[in-house]
């Protein structure tokens, strides 16, 4: 490794160079050398907006030409499969976006192709890392609120008007894995196990089109894919759960809300910023959080919005890369195939509207 920096290739022009690549190098540890767009976008583009000379119109040619350790992947869930094999193929380490794949059948392929290659395979399930969701597992793992009884977690996006007005593109087409249950539900139900050290037992779930089609000029475009969800749930130690995302809303009170219910206390976590916690017949008082790390100057206001999470996220990510040791809590490919299962097991359920068994 140059430098003892990870070299990294980004395959994906959207997120990858406006959130990974702006991050990754402002990391000492990260060099990026090279970025892949995946639909030949403008690379002159990339190129000014990213400052990285090496920028390919093919991710194969990238992983063909480049000496690189850590492959980034972050384009549509459909792709991730071929992508990340690949990228064992030539013996690199593989960073996923979530969801990590289009099912779990893909998802089982790609810890195998992971296992083959003897390398690291993690998912950016990078908001474990936020100071407040840390502060969760913290209290849940301390046992204080006693056996938990029911957990109640809701997402609110008042995206009404940016529904009715712009092309979502992929993320409104099922056969590209589109949807909000793996934009954001991935990111739910990787928190709530892993804030409960437990596993989904069953699901009933609901995947609405709140905003079916629209036309600009003359373009029309029809969604397939879910701009919202409500699930309900059991875990394997019997703690019952909601799970649910609005975005066809004008108005929101809070973005996020989590309420956690235990026999001894309970805790609620309101827009990743807050958390209070009761416990016994005391009244609800807001804790301390970890201080927020500094941010650079230069970043631009979308990568800055990720980076409370995603900076910590790639220090577990380069000390688990240089100690050969998976370093917690950062998420592993058994994290992100586990909750492939559970939203597979949510789109069944929409699907046949009875409640499914993991």
């Amino acid at each position: 490794m140059l430098n003892n920096k990870i070299r990294v290739g980004i395959i994906g022009t959207g997120f990858g160079a406006k959130v990974h690549a702006p991050i990754m190098q402002a990391h000492p540890g990260y060099e990026v050398v090279a970025i892949s767009s995946v639909h030949r976008g403008n690379l002159e583009t990339v190129v000014n907006e990213t400052g990285i000379t090496k920028v390919y119109d093919s991710w194969q040619k990238m992983l063909q030409e480049e000496e690189l350790d850590l492959l980034s992947v972050v384009s549509a869930p459909y792709l991730h499969h071929e992508m990340v094999v690949e990228g064992f193929k030539k013996n690199l380490h593989i960073l996923c976006e979530k969801p990590m794949a289009f099912d779990a059948h893909q998802s089982k392929e790609m810890m195998d192709a992971r296992d083959q290659a003897k390398r690291f395979g993690l998912i950016n399930f990078e908001f474990r890392f936020l100071p407040a969701r840390m502060k969760v597992k913290e209290v849940l793992s301390s046992g204080k609120l006693g056996d938990i009884t029911h957990v109640s977690y809701r997402a609110n996006f008042s995206s009404y008007q940016g529904l009715l007005n712009n092309h979502r593109g992929w993320l409104g087409q099922q056969n590209f894995g589109g949807g909000m249950l793996g934009a954001i539900g991935s990111h739910m139900f990787d928190s709530l196990t892993w804030w409960l050290n437990d596993e989904v037992k069953d699901v009933m779930g609901q995947l609405p089109i709140h905003v079916q089609k629209i036309k600009r000029a003359n373009e029309t475009e029809e969604r397939t894919a879910e701009d919202s969800f409500q699930v309900v749930g059991t875990l394997q130690k019997g703690t019952s759960f909601t799970v649910e995302l609005l975005s066809a809303t004008r108005h929101k009170e809070s973005q996020w809300k989590l309420e956690v219910f235990g026999t001894n206390g309970s805790l609620i976590m309101t827009d990743d910023q807050k958390v209070e916690v009761a416990i016994g017949d005391e009244a609800l008082s807001e804790v301390e959080l970890s201080p927020k790390i500094e941010e650079p100057t230069h970043l631009s206001a979308r990568a800055l919005s990720y980076y409370q999470a995603f900076y910590p996220m790639l220090d577990h990510l380069f000390t688990t890369i240089k100690q050969k040791e998976h370093i917690q809590p950062l998420a592993s490919f058994e994290n992100g195939h586990r909750v492939q299962l559970i939203l597979d097991a949510i789109r069944l359920s929409a699907k046949e509207g009875k409640r499914v068994f993991l």
